[in-house]
């Protein structure tokens, strides 16, 4: 059994294939900002079919529905499932929803049980290997915070207003948010001429693989050039012989976002559970909860799928678990029958 598990996101679309038989797995991240030209998404998914080859079934999460190139979600949603079903096959695809898997003849008339599930997804199958915890996925613009408790994914939350209301989905990813957002004491320019990817870039903790979107002045993603950026927004010029002293900017930046996430999942823990529980940590930020936590309390997403090896795969936990989740789900009507 093949399967390849999908996000579409509005910034980026990730996909897994997984071979169940040879416990095999191949992983694909692609920038697609939709937001500018749908034709991105239709290119992207095009693409990915072909660099990742011949599949069984197609199980789709996503997020694209937000993007403001759509009116509102219910339409993203049914673009996205229309456009996806035509190039990947109507006959097996499954579009994931909260309660279970849906057909395409099914998502068109229930969009928001589609929309904005990628976060679930993930916990639900951490939910399998961690019956209490709270999964924390820092992604390239938001963080999900989501408390499991026996196995169950306890929020009530489900729209992004309640989940943003209840501090379990945060704007505060490692790569698109402005600087502004982190650095809130000091007067900044605020002015789109930086954002966290450059803080990041300084100190050498964004991987090519993932460090996919354009830099907001269109120059380079060296150190340098990502210095000079954060220095604009303090309304200062950049000498290559000062870089040391933005690389020390870059670590107090640094130093606040790992305070905000901190007391963000402090308060989530501290309402949800009587007493500490682990952090499973998932996104291209999640070196971040490796600074924050110890190994008794921190587990990586990685360590809950054996077969897939963390160093040869690109960030895509939630087209990864969106896969499992389908082969359990087929698994389980094949032997009803």
């Amino acid at each position: 059994m093949k399967i390849i598990g999908w996000d579409i996101g509005g910034a980026h679309i990730k996909a897994a294939k997984i071979d169940f038989k040879k416990q095999t797995s191949k992983t694909k991240l692609i920038y697609s900002p939709i937001w500018k030209n749908l034709n991105y998404l239709k290119k992207s998914i095009k693409l990915i079919k072909k660099k990742l080859g011949k599949t069984n079934y197609h199980a789709i999460t996503m997020t694209a529905e937000l993007s403001d190139i759509f009116p509102d979600r219910k339409k993203g949603v049914n673009h996205v499932v229309n456009l996806s079903s035509k190039i990947l096959g109507e006959k097996n695809i499954f579009f994931y929803s909260k309660k279970s898997f849906l057909i395409k003849k099914l998502a068109i008339k229930k969009p928001f049980e589609l929309n904005s599930m990628n976060w679930h997804a993930t916990a639900s199958f951490i939910s399998n290997f961690f019956p209490n915890c709270i999964l924390v996925d820092i992604g390239s613009t938001t963080t999900d915070i989501i408390p499991i408790k026996n196995k169950e994914i306890i929020s009530k939350c489900v729209t992004d207003y309640q989940r943003l209301k209840s501090n379990e989905l945060i704007y505060l990813g490692i790569l698109r948010t402005p600087i502004q957002a982190v650095e809130k004491k000091k007067n900044l320019i605020n002015e789109n001429f930086a954002n966290l990817s450059d803080v990041y870039r300084v100190l050498n903790k964004i991987p090519n693989t993932v460090d996919l979107l354009p830099t907001l002045d269109n120059k380079t993603k060296n150190k340098h050039d990502s210095a000079r950026r954060i220095a604009r927004i303090f309304g200062k010029d950049y000498k290559k012989n000062h870089f040391l002293k933005w690389k020390k900017t870059a670590y107090q930046i640094e130093g606040k976002h790992l305070k905000i996430l901190k007391n963000v999942i402090k308060k989530i823990e501290k309402k949800n559970f009587l007493k500490k529980v682990p952090v499973i940590g998932a996104g291209i930020g999640e070196f971040l909860l490796k600074k924050i936590y110890n190994k008794k309390k921190y587990f990586s997403f990685y360590s809950t799928v054996n077969h897939i090896n963390k160093n040869n795969v690109i960030n895509c936990e939630s087209a990864i678990s969106v896969a499992f989740i389908l082969n359990s789900f087929l698994e389980r009507k094949k032997s009803k029958l």
